[in-house]
């Protein structure tokens, strides 16, 4: 049983919870906001999910990047938007910064993620950002970028080698016992547990390439239990078998063996936005499941918006911020400055919360004009 990982820490941080919260309150009133929730403990676990965590980025201290740097993202994968849009806010941020920015693709397995690190290091990168992967996915071709010279700055990943071998993680919030990701599988139990009124029978699809898909299982699987909700299965999914679209058929498997199954735990709204959504709609769950993904994908946003079948929510985070963290991040650690926390917004949306009327998630303050404001553009 855990004691609610970041309960500890939201006392520090009201200040930000209350930045989410007026993000989340204007649209309180909504039609199908508590969706016929009864009990006070799922009303509770259900705003807990809307409200989320995140900070409001006033105590950013100044920087100048140095000019004309190279800089690299190395994307899990481009054919998922949750590697591509975080890529690609990264190239944003680099170039508003006055660098070049340039993504080569891992293409979802560890001989492309080194293939591309090397690629990264043949083309003279001055920093290389890793996006959706730990380090000890392409250790070597880590050690080898590190070796070249390279500044290396974890796009949201975390440097398992050993020795440690990257320059710094992106950081998130101060305070915290866990990191994001365990606080994705929290808010996905709270979530699961509010919309089906404690009553949670789900079944976890867990990503097994990368660390941070077992914590989103694991905070899951433990607030569950704390809950006193109950997990039915749990589906290991690989990158490879994410590639091909493979895994399909054991999520649907798992689904036809446990009819009682009322929510299903996706760790990655890529999964929702390039077949599985269909696939739990065309089997016939959709009207019985929860689905929530995880990262805020654009597709999923507008999957959710346009009422699509087999998505109901998703933990959002802004991808936009975080790219423009990686860069900040690189900006510090390349001037000996200690790295900032960047503390992008985190919180549920679904159609009846949270949603952008139009566009991406973008998280909960102009992050694009703090950061460019920090570092003198």
């Amino acid at each position: 049983m855990i004691a609610r990982r970041f309960t500890a820490s939201i006392a520090a941080l009201a200040v930000a919870s209350l930045a989410l919260a007026a993000c989340s309150t204007e649209e309180a009133d909504a039609p199908g906001a508590d969706d016929a929730v009864a009990s006070v403990e799922a009303q509770e676990a259900l705003e807990r999910a809307y409200t989320g965590i995140g900070s409001t980025l006033e105590d950013l201290e100044p920087t100048s990047p140095e000019e004309g740097l190279k800089l690299y993202v190395m994307s899990c994968g481009e054919q998922l938007a949750s590697c591509h849009l975080p890529s690609v806010a990264v190239v944003e941020a680099a170039e508003a910064a006055g660098w070049s920015g340039q993504i080569v693709d891992g293409k979802l397995n560890p001989e492309g993620f080194a293939t591309a690190i090397r690629q990264a290091i043949a083309g003279g990168a001055d920093v290389l950002v890793p996006i959706g992967i730990s380090c000890g996915a392409a250790a070597a071709a880590f050690a080898e970028a590190k070796a070249a010279g390279v500044t290396i700055v974890g796009g949201g990943g975390v440097d398992d080698c050993d020795p440690q071998v990257w320059d710094s993680e992106r950081l998130w919030l101060p305070d915290m016992q866990s990191s994001f990701f365990h606080v994705f599988g929290e808010l996905m139990a709270d979530y699961v547990y509010g919309k089906n009124d404690g009553d949670v029978k789900a079944i976890v699809i867990n990503s097994t390439t990368n660390a941070w898909g077992p914590w989103i299982t694991e905070a899951f699987e433990e607030h569950t239990a704390e809950l006193g909700g109950e997990v039915l299965a749990v589906i290991d999914v690989s990158d490879p078998e994410t590639a091909n679209n493979s895994y399909l058929q054991k999520v649907t498997s798992a689904l036809l063996d446990n009819p009682d199954a009322n929510s299903l735990i996706v760790p990655t709204d890529s999964y929702l936005e390039t077949g599985l959504a269909a696939a739990v709609s065309q089997a016939g769950f959709a009207d019985q499941l929860t689905v929530i993904g995880g990262f805020g994908g654009d597709g999923a946003i507008d999957m959710i918006r346009n009422g699509q079948p087999g998505i109901t929510a998703t933990v959002a985070m802004g991808n936009g911020w975080q790219g423009w963290g990686s860069v900040d991040t690189a900006i510090r650690v390349r001037n000996g400055q200690a790295p900032a926390f960047i503390g992008q917004s985190i919180q549920v949306v679904d159609a009846a919360r949270n949603l952008p009327e139009s566009g991406p998630y973008e998280g909960s303050v102009d992050y694009r004009a703090l950061f460019l404001e920090s570092w003198g553009k």
